[in-house]
């Protein structure tokens, strides 16, 4: 079976999740010192299930984020194809005879089960998504794109000339995620000068 995969979108948006989890670690550091050294005035307004709660939900979230790229992916031969969610635990398959059109547009590949099906009205029998937390990868789509044109009876139509993800456009993307992650690396400061401050006089 060949596989597609998803990477993801770019540096960028990687180091701005990495950026929010030391925040909110630094941020996690401070109520773990409230709650040790007992501080006044904040330590009997604490509740301290609750609180350790958020704080889990909100790491799992940008763990999430961070490698979500990887949780999905197809995989596919000359006859099906079968795309995996491994975080819901589920999987879509096609059977590719039954796909007799194939509409390769901005968000993904429709499959339809008729060649004169209209993509703007009817529902496609199948969707392989391009984008999935991240970008789908050129190479591996590349070459299932090469084998459903070799397959003579699916016609096949793509609208685009360069892969949505690809283009020059998506660096305006990279450069607000960029942006972001300084304006949050910045933020830090005043968490780290708490933890360390609380950590002397303690």
């Amino acid at each position: 079976m060949n596989k597609i995969q998803y990477h993801y979108t770019n540096l960028a948006k990687q180091i701005f999740f990495l950026v929010c989890f030391l925040y909110f670690f630094l941020r996690f550091l401070i109520m773990m010192e409230i709650i040790f050294f007992r501080i006044d005035g904040y330590y009997e307004s604490t509740n301290i299930p609750l609180t350790l709660l958020l704080y889990a939900v909100l790491f799992i979230i940008v763990i999430l984020f961070f490698r979500g790229h990887k949780f999905c992916f197809s995989t596919y031969d000359e006859e099906h194809l079968i795309y995996h969610n491994t975080l819901l635990r589920t999987e879509k398959k096609l059977e590719l005879a039954d796909a007799k059109l194939a509409v390769l547009d901005t968000f993904g590949i429709k499959f339809f089960s008729a060649q004169n099906a209209d993509p703007k009205t009817e529902k496609p029998i199948f969707f392989l998504p391009f984008f999935r937390d991240g970008i789908i990868e050129a190479v591996q789509i590349d070459k299932f794109y090469k084998m459903l044109k070799a397959k003579e009876d699916i016609r096949v139509v793509k609208k685009f000339k360069v892969l949505p993800g690809y283009s020059n456009k998506w660096k305006f993307v990279t450069i607000a995620y960029g942006f972001l992650a300084v304006i949050l690396f910045m933020s830090c400061a005043t968490p780290i000068t708490v933890v360390i401050v609380l950590f002397q006089n303690h």
